[in-house]
Parts: C-alpha cells; sequence; structure tokens
C-alpha cells in the first residue's frame, strides 16, 4: 500500500512580499504578528483586492522565520480529501479560494475535515475567498460555525492614488514599455479603482503583443474606446 500523494503546493512569488503590498496597513501587520493570531483568520474580499498576494507574502515570511508550513490553492478539495497527507511539522496551512468549495457538498466536507486536523494537531490556518464566512453559499452547518469562530479580515479594491501606484508598478513588473503621458492619461480618463485597471493592462498588454505596437496615448484611446 503506497502512502497518500501531497497535493501540488502554490509557490510562493518572490515578488509578493509583505514590503510589496500596498494600502491595508493593519491587515499586513496582523498577518506579520502571527502569533498573536487566533487558529483561524478568514481574510475575504472582491477580485484584485490583493488576497493571493497577502497568503503568498505570510508564507514567504514564516518560511523567512525558520518555519515549515504550506500553501494550496482550496481547489484540491474539490475532489480530495487530503487530511490523510497533512504533515505533524506544519508551523500553519494557508489555503486560497475556498470560496469555490461554497455549495459544493464533497469540497465543504473536505474543508471541515481539514480544520478538524488542523484543530488537533494545533495547526493555525490561514485562507482567502471571495464571499464572507456569513454568505448564504455556505451549506454545511458545522463548516458554517468554524468559518466564523475566528479572525475575519475584509479587503477592499484599492482605488485612486494607491491603485495608480499599483498600476504603474505592473506595467514595470511585466515589461511593458510606456511612457509617462501615457499613465498620466490613464490617471485622467479612465476608472481608477485597481480591478479596473488591471484588466486595461491585461488588454493592452495582449492588444500591443498582437499588434506589435508601443503603448502610446492614441493606442490606449483606441483601446479604451472598444470596451
Amino acid at each position: 500500500m503506497t502512502d497518500p500523494q501531497l497535493p501540488l503546493q502554490l509557490k510562493n512569488s518572490e515578488s509578493a512580499g509583505f514590503e510589496g503590498f500596498i494600502g491595508h496597513d493593519e491587515v499586513v501587520v496582523s498577518l506579520k504578528n502571527y502569533n498573536e493570531l487566533p487558529p483561524f483568520t478568514y481574510l475575504w474580499g472582491a477580485v484584485s483586492s490583493g488576497k493571493s498576494h497577502l497568503l503568498s507574502a505570510y508564507s514567504q515570511y514564516r518560511q523567512q522565520c525558520g518555519e515549515q508550513g504550506a500553501l494550496f490553492s482550496a481547489r484540491v478539495l474539490l475532489e480530495a480529501d487530503f487530511s490523510d497527507v497533512m504533515q505533524p511539522q506544519w508551523s500553519y496551512l494557508v489555503l486560497d479560494d475556498i470560496h469555490l468549495l461554497a455549495g459544493h457538498g464533497l469540497g465543504e466536507r473536505h474543508l471541515f475535515n481539514v480544520f478538524n486536523i488542523c484543530r488537533a494537531e494545533h495547526i493555525p490556518i490561514l485562507t482567502a475567498s471571495e464571499i464572507s464566512p456569513r454568505n448564504d453559499d455556505w451549506q454545511l452547518p458545522d463548516l458554517r460555525s468554524r468559518l466564523q469562530s475566528g479572525l475575519t479580515l475584509e479587503l477592499s479594491v484599492l482605488k485612486g492614488n494607491q491603485a495608480m501606484t499599483l498600476f504603474k508598478r505592473q506595467f514595470r513588473d511585466h515589461g511593458i514599455p510606456a511612457n509617462e503621458s501615457v499613465l498620466n492619461y490613464i490617471a485622467g480618463h479612465y476608472a481608477t479603482d485597481y480591478a479596473s485597471l488591471d484588466d486595461l493592462l491585461q488588454k493592452l498588454s495582449v492588444l500591443s503583443l498582437r499588434d506589435k505596437r508601443k503603448i502610446t496615448v492614441p493606442f490606449v484611446k483606441r483601446v479604451i474606446a472598444e470596451k
């Protein structure tokens, strides 16, 4: 009989440390002071609010402190109960996108099993979700109780100057050449919430590569007009 295989973990992004996170300073402080967190922490917010960045930063930070842990997408729990392969030497467990399990009977039961194992082994859990722990999509009563038992931290999508600062950084990180006039035009003529800006960035990246064109103000105007 072979031992159960550990699901593939998510990789920590070297660029997704706490020092590179913009906004929500109080959440960053809470996660860095992980010894003061309760056994379960539920991080939630809309798409592009920075949840996955913070999970990676948390895992990376704890590893830098010499601890072992695991970072998974909760998608693995849709089909598999990996409570049998959890490692007792883990100092923490991080699960991203647990909203994917909401309303999925098997997935919710698997998540509940993970909670019970972690509680028995004293392994703290940090999760991220697009829905709150009180959302009606959660069906299993015992799981709903677990999800509401710890610390809940809500993230909002960045807006205004903070969103534009992150947007400019993303241009640089993606290696997309754009002069200051382009960025200033976007700041003055487009929505300044980060979700919208990130969507625009993806479109500009794809279209500039497809058309083999530099990103200029006229090019940005055309892409915005085609929205």
